[in-house]
């Protein structure tokens, strides 16, 4: 008996739509298996590599150091008391710790001289109490205008000043600016007495006197550093005129 040959190529057919099928199956299976691997080793690789930071938060340093120290090698430091006017360098002699009480940076005479500190500071502002002299004169210039926290609204409305160094930002709180007497606070007190830094940092802070204006809820801790800014009293009286900041922030600059 013969078989439809119609039954016959149907079969045919059948079975190579199957195996078409399973070959379709097993194409589409090995695609998906190696995407997965592929994909795979992607997280591995992402897994184990860190992407380089490159984001720099250091702030900028706006004084050209390079320049004032090519004209006076012993500037080391510049000064920023916001609404003052006050930009102005800071030197130290290496010679006579009075040199830039009547000399410009170019040690011309000069009656307004010149910002300066003492030998018995140091150049990197980590001394307990750092005092940085300048005139007050009656054009103006230098520590000057010191003179405008006597006031309690623009020293309330004034809270900080900024010292540059070549690598550093140094952010000193007003915490309080009164009238002293004529004594030169470095050679009245040994700071390397712990008592005796205390002791000076609470009368900082409760001066003995009827021109002061002090910062409210202030505190000054025993291992903190401050920084006195001194200038001459207005209308030749002796004494000292003091706004004193204590160092809040120190950062490298760019």
């Amino acid at each position: 008996m013969h078989s439809d040959p119609r039954r016959r190529g149907g079969k045919i057919i059948l079975t190579v739509l199957i195996l078409l099928l399973l070959a379709a199956v097993g194409y589409f299976g090995m695609q998906m298996y190696r995407d997965y691997k592929a994909r795979q080793q992607s997280e591995e690789i992402s897994e184990s590599y860190t992407v380089p930071t490159t984001q720099d938060n250091r702030p900028e340093n706006p004084v050209d150091f390079a320049s004032l120290q090519s004209r006076n090698s012993e500037v080391y430091a510049w000064i920023i008391v916001p609404n003052t006017e006050i930009e102005l360098p800071i030197a130290q002699s290496r010679a006579d710790d009075l040199y830039y009480l009547n000399r410009d940076l170019d040690g011309k005479y000069s009656r307004l001289g010149t910002l300066f500190t003492q030998s018995k500071n140091n150049l990197e502002f980590s001394d307990p109490v750092t005092v940085i002299y300048g005139h007050n004169y009656y054009t103006g210039g230098m520590f000057t205008n010191l003179h405008y926290f006597e006031d309690a609204d623009f020293f309330n409305e004034n809270e900080f000043f900024y010292i540059y160094t070549p690598t550093r930002k140094l952010t000193y709180r007003i915490v309080s600016a009164y009238k002293y007497d004529d004594r030169h606070i470095l050679n009245s007190f040994d700071f390397s007495d712990e008592q005796v830094r205390r002791d000076y940092f609470d009368s900082v802070l409760n001066p003995k006197a009827m021109l002061r204006n002090v910062r409210e809820g202030a505190t000054i801790e025993t291992d903190d550093k401050l920084v006195v800014l001194s200038t001459c009293l207005t209308g030749g009286y002796s004494g000292r005129y003091l706004v004193n900041g204590v160092l809040v922030n120190d950062e490298q600059t760019k």
